[in-house]
């Protein structure tokens, strides 16, 4: 089994987060290899980034940037693109849900999961639960390792 992870799995990735997750870090830890990334997950993480330097928190900024730096190292040739097989899946996931929306990055996220036979890992099942795709939060029920 393989995992895509959302951006708020990927954001206990960060040291001060550690602690609010062990288990989840350590199972992270174990099973990297079976672990994909979004591109949009990039894309929300750097959003951050520039957010906070706006804000001139450019200490934690470049903390994030360090982060980041890691994770793409890490990850590499994991890190999914949209493709035009996404973006099928991101109109269709959209129209499943056209009557209470879900935002356009939950749902990029959530197609390229689709798209790629992923299960995913989020803390927002209250939303993306509402799609029928193959979704768990990790922090109610950790994967077994793969």
């Amino acid at each position: 089994m393989n995992y895509l992870l959302d951006t708020n799995i990927v954001s206990m990735l960060d040291r001060r987060r550690h602690s609010q997750a062990p288990m989840l870090i350590e199972w992270l830890d174990r099973n990297g290899a079976s672990l994909f990334l979004s591109v949009m997950t990039v894309v929300e993480i750097d959003a951050g980034i520039l957010k906070l330097r706006r804000e001139g928190k450019t200490g934690r900024a470049a903390e994030l940037e360090n982060l980041v730096s890691t994770i793409l190292a890490d990850f590499n040739d994991r890190v999914l693109p949209v493709d035009a097989d996404t973006a099928r899946h991101i109109a269709r996931l959209g129209e499943l849900v056209h009557r209470q929306p879900i935002g356009l990055p939950d749902l990029i996220i959530a197609a390229t999961a689709v798209r790629h036979g992923l299960v995913l890992l989020t803390r927002n099942m209250s939303e993306l639960g509402r799609l029928g795709i193959a979704a768990r939060d990790p922090f109610v029920d950790l994967p077994p390792d793969v």
